[in-house]
């Protein structure tokens, strides 16, 4: 069924010549009819990063159509991290310069619909990519909620590690058994290349490894943020969860040494997990907002600050 409401796309551009190419080509779709659930096609066109960003907070789009060599870019990948971030889970199809199979799978691993190269745009084949990347994205954040398994490292989503620990902050609070959070953040790794992006993923997945062979089931690993990961365990000591994440700590540092040389910085927070009932009867632990965002240990209403450790380079 169409609709009157025109399909909004933000196209990220700076060089002029494949700018107005690439309107040619959405005018030819128009024309032909071939966006199918829309009659009309509003695109709205900036040249800079810091213009898309910007946009993207400020309006709400159908779909982004992103180049990724931008004056203001800063590495090809996070450049893609920070639109999509923005992005408001509109579908973003990446337009590339020249074919690179490497770029193209982390780009679509992060979350890209879809790599096109401008030498190959063609109306008919453009229209279908761009439909289908909207119909892709549209069954993606319908079964958001239900996707709890990080695709890079394996272990729960930031949303899958909340939603089971909540049961067991309940569990906790009927059989008495002691819970303890922990916050584990790599961080200062190097980011200027596409080679230092991939040795991060490969990090974060040795990193994963590391913390799953220390804490069996029933602890609870997640990936809460691009480099930090959170872990909840029952029954232990803060002493003995604090010795067993400092040799986890350890080995992933180890593990992020490039040359002999330390890339990374690894720290570590544990917390009590302090569950009360309110005149509702409803738990008060909000993990979500204890684990606050990434740079950050705990949040400042995290109940009790156990110990942080940064180790030395």
């Amino acid at each position: 069924m169409s609709t009157s409401r025109p399909l909004r796309i933000l196209l990220v551009e700076d060089d002029l010549e494949n700018e107005h190419l690439l309107s040619e080509v959405l005018i030819e779709i128009e024309g032909n009819r071939q966006w199918c659930n829309w009659r009309t096609a509003s695109v709205l066109h900036v040249e800079q990063l810091a213009e898309a960003l910007d946009c993207l907070r400020d309006s709400w789009f159908d779909l982004v159509l992103l180049n990724l060599s931008l004056p203001d870019s800063p590495v090809l990948l996070d450049s893609f991290r920070k639109v999509n971030d923005c992005a408001r889970s509109a579908p973003i199809v990446v337009l590339a310069d020249e074919e690179d199979p490497n770029l193209a799978n982390l780009l679509l691993r992060e979350g890209a619909q879809d790599v096109l190269l401008k030498s190959e745009l063609e109306s008919a084949p453009l229209a279908r990519s761009l439909r289908y990347a909207i119909e892709r994205q549209h069954r993606v954040t319908m079964m958001g909620p239900m996707h709890f398994e990080d695709d890079l490292t394996g272990v729960l989503t930031r949303s899958g590690f909340l939603s089971l620990g909540a049961h067991y902050v309940h569990f906790s609070r009927l059989s008495r058994v002691p819970l303890l959070l922990a916050s584990i953040e790599i961080s200062e790794l190097p980011k200027e290349t596409l080679e230092d992006c991939e040795a991060r993923d490969l990090l974060l997945l040795r990193a994963s490894e590391e913390l799953r062979c220390a804490f069996e089931p029933p602890a609870v690993i997640g990936r809460v943020g691009r480099t930090r990961f959170a872990l909840m365990t029952a029954g232990l000591t803060e002493t003995t969860l604090e010795a067993l994440l400092n040799r986890t700590a350890l080995a992933i540092e180890n593990a992020a040494r490039v040359d002999g040389r330390p890339s990374g910085t690894v720290r570590y927070s544990i917390a009590k997990i302090q569950s009360e009932i309110n005149l509702e009867g409803n738990l008060e632990v909000d993990l979500d907002e204890m684990l606050g965002q990434d740079g950050n240990e705990f949040a400042e209403s995290a109940h009790t600050r156990a110990k942080t450790a940064m180790l030395a380079d």
